[in-house]
């Protein structure tokens, strides 16, 4: 069993290999007065740490009855931040949608976002 001495050290450094920084945003829905709602994205948190890694380059997905190319993303954010599904991701120039987040770990070191770009 890791210590909490432990723990924070590997979570400080896995925080020191976080080459990138990127941008969580999260929606807000307001209601355009016909039934539906408009969605505004903000940023949730500015700057954040990460790691931004390909997981599935070049795969295919049957979208609309035809194969579309696929390509997957994994996020690696510090252990404390907050994201989840529905969420967005503005990374390197480019958006991402949250797929899932790894929430189930016995020692938390580290929080894996994974992801598809818009």
């Amino acid at each position: 069993m890791l210590t909490d001495p432990e723990l924070e050290a590997i979570r400080a450094a896995i925080e020191s290999l976080l080459p990138d920084t990127c941008n969580i945003l999260s929606v807000t829905r307001t209601s355009d007065g016909q039934g539906g709602w408009m969605d505004t994205w903000g940023t949730a948190t500015a700057s954040a740490p990460c790691r931004l890694d390909v997981s599935r380059p070049g795969g295919e997905q049957i979208f609309g009855a035809s194969v579309q190319p696929f390509t997957g993303y994994v996020l690696t954010l510090a252990h404390d931040e907050t994201i989840t599904t529905g969420y967005r991701v503005s990374c390197n120039s480019q958006t991402f949608s949250v797929v899932s987040v790894d929430l189930a770990k016995s020692w938390d070191g580290s929080r894996r976002a994974y992801l598809e770009r818009i």
